[in-house]
């Protein structure tokens, strides 16, 4: 399958083809670490039309698979949360999919020790993306985040909307910290929707919300990766409202017990801690 990106960007494409997203597959019953399956970040980002410079964003992407499960010695099964994440300049991204495959090919393989487990799935995710992976494995989930303000109630005419050369920002200055948790796109294979709640941090001229919704709304049918939607978000705020500080978060509802939570960010020490919104 080969995709075309959103329109008015370049046409650009990417063929899709190989990935296991939209097939019916057996699931394994062995251990199998071919099943996971890098994205070319550069492929990615020529499709999504992000032109950021290497080294002026930071990030993260950050996954949490809740149905992590194998056996001990005495085949006996035990059950956790799994917590990976690695940096949005790692060479390839893992495709949700092959992650979900991957981790059910380990529920029948027996392990000595929770260290064998930790170190056996870091280094294949390691070798999926081509760079340092940290996991976690918990036995409950983290907390949830801390509510921020909310624009999902701002009012904007149905009928009208807001003006395409409306302003982006006020005269004022503002640090805040608003989200929007009605943010959908399509799954860039199978066109399922993806639901998300989007954070934006920032500090700067202070945003226009009606705007930056109407603009969240803009992705309601665009086919895309969780991380081509966050890097587009993060990419557009940074050229519309040039802020003085910036970090875009985005937290997805699961899929098959796993979720993404990507990061973009212009601070190089930003909050890399990825707690759960409410509807996770």
């Amino acid at each position: 399958m080969v995709i075309k990106q959103r329109e008015g960007h370049k046409d650009l494409t990417l063929d899709l083809d190989k990935l296991p997203l939209g097939k019916k597959i057996t699931y394994p019953e062995k251990y199998d670490p071919s099943l996971l399956v890098g994205i070319s970040r550069e492929e990615s980002r020529n499709r999504s039309g992000v032109t950021l410079e290497p080294n002026s964003f930071y990030g993260l992407d950050s996954w949490t698979a809740y149905e992590l499960s194998w056996l001990n010695l005495e085949g006996v099964p035990k059950n956790a949360v799994l917590y990976a994440s690695y940096e949005s300049s790692s060479k390839s991204f893992i495709e949700s999919k092959s992650l979900k495959l991957y981790l059910n090919s380990l529920n029948n393989k027996k392990f000595n020790s929770l260290g064998d487990l930790f170190e056996l799935i870091k280094y294949d995710l390691e070798q999926c993306v081509s760079s340092e992976v940290e996991i976690e494995i918990r036995n409950t989930p983290k907390d949830f985040v801390k509510e921020s303000k909310s624009i999902d109630l701002v009012e904007i005419n149905s009928e009208e909307g807001v003006e395409e050369d409306a302003p982006w920002v006020s005269a004022d200055e503002a640090s805040e910290e608003i989200s929007c948790s009605v943010f959908r796109s399509l799954c860039p294979v199978t066109g399922q929707p993806d639901w998300a709640t989007i954070r934006v941090t920032y500090s700067g001229k202070r945003i226009n919300y009606q705007k930056l919704f109407n603009y969240l709304l803009s992705f309601r049918n665009s086919q895309a990766f969780h991380e081509e939607c966050v890097e587009k978000i993060f990419s557009d705020l940074k050229k519309f409202c040039a802020p003085n500080e910036l970090t875009v978060r985005a937290n997805f509802l699961r899929r098959g017990g796993i979720e993404l939570n990507p990061v973009r960010s212009t601070l190089e020490a930003f909050n890399k801690e990825v707690l759960r919104e409410t509807k996770q």
